[in-house]
């Protein structure tokens, strides 16, 4: 008895230090099965490979990288106008001449284009609309430019209309009202167009290239009135003498001055003026010159003898006039000589 007390002792105090660990938990069966019917068993997905979802089964998934034409047309359609614009710029004829509804320009410099574009318009039989695009705008594909030309400038007012992109005037386009594409030949639209880019390009900023461009298709539109008239030919290039053109009131709240033609009257009076003035110019330098060449001769005068002799070493004589006014050549008597000795 005392034996299997000394055995049981050291049995439960090797159980006490962890030299013999206690035997590991065991799942009931029937508590198992519920948990696996209901969905949850802890460490089921690390264990159980059957019940790995297909996609872990096939491997790790592929990361595909978009292609050089799909990142294309997501650039391009980054370009593209906003649909929010599109009623501003397309939906109905603009009150102003200037369509700028994403405000590419500024409020002081949009106050002098629509100085300059409402001058052009009283000035002219032909109005100006300008739409102002981003330089790398494009324009929705679904608008098509000869139908909103035809839809909203058919009546009225025969007009110009140009889609000018801020930053890049070589992508200038041009559209002329239905009433006068007949009128203007499509050569002359193109020098229009090409000459207002050219002279848009002498300019390095975008605010000054829109400026100069639109001056020189100021210019151009005025041959578009006379061949609009049946007064001009298609083949003429220069601008009439006495044409000027239009420039904007920069700075200054006063609207530009009209241009007007000088009449022949002017032109003959000023030829005169001009002839007169250089007349005398030419008189009045040939007097210059003669006046600096001139040479002036003095009388010679006997000199009185002094102490016997007729002259004295180191001692000159003073010849004095009577006048300053009346030349020496002219003057035969002197005046007494207040140097002269006793």
């Amino acid at each position: 008895m005392r034996c299997l007390t000394l055995i049981l002792t050291g049995i439960f105090s090797l159980s006490a230090f962890g030299f013999i660990e206690p035997p590991m938990p065991a799942w009931d069966a029937e508590k198992r099965q519920q948990m696996i019917e209901e969905g949850w068993l802890a460490g089921g997905s690390l264990l159980d490979f059957e019940s790995a979802p297909e996609d872990e089964k096939e491997g790790p998934s592929v990361i595909l990288k978009p292609t050089a034409e799909e990142l294309a047309l997501e650039e391009e359609d980054e370009n593209v106008v906003s649909e929010e614009y599109l009623a501003d710029y397309f939906a109905e004829r603009p009150a102003g001449h200037l369509v700028d509804p994403q405000g590419l320009i500024s409020s002081r410099n949009r106050k002098d284009l629509d100085s300059f574009l409402a001058y052009h318009s009283g000035d002219s039989s032909i109005e100006m609309f300008v739409y102002v695009f981003g330089k790398d705008q494009e324009i929705p594909g679904d608008v098509r430019e000869e139908e909103v030309v035809e839809r909203l400038y058919s009546a009225g007012k025969p007009a110009v209309i140009l889609y000018y992109y801020m930053g890049a005037p070589q992508r200038s386009a041009m559209y002329l009202s239905p009433i006068i594409t007949d009128a203007v030949s499509a050569a002359e639209q193109r020098r229009a167009l090409q000459s207002s880019v050219y002279r848009a390009a002498d300019n390095s900023k975008p605010f000054g290239q829109l400026e100069a461009f639109l001056v020189q298709m100021s210019i151009r539109i005025y041959w578009m009135e006379r061949m609009a008239e049946g007064t001009a030919e298609e083949t003429m290039e220069t601008v009439p003498e006495g044409r000027q053109a239009r420039s904007f009131a920069k700075n200054t709240k006063e609207e530009p001055v009209a241009a007007q033609s000088v009449p022949s009257w002017a032109k003959i009076t000023g030829s005169v003026v001009a002839a007169v003035v250089g007349l005398l110019l030419f008189l009045w330098s040939a007097f210059m010159w003669l006046r600096a060449r001139a040479r002036f001769k003095f009388p010679e005068f006997e000199v009185e003898p002094r102490l016997g002799a007729s002259h004295a070493a180191g001692i000159g004589a003073v010849i004095s006039f009577s006048s300053t006014a009346i030349p020496p050549a002219k003057q035969r008597d002197q005046v007494p000589d207040y140097m002269r000795r006793a």
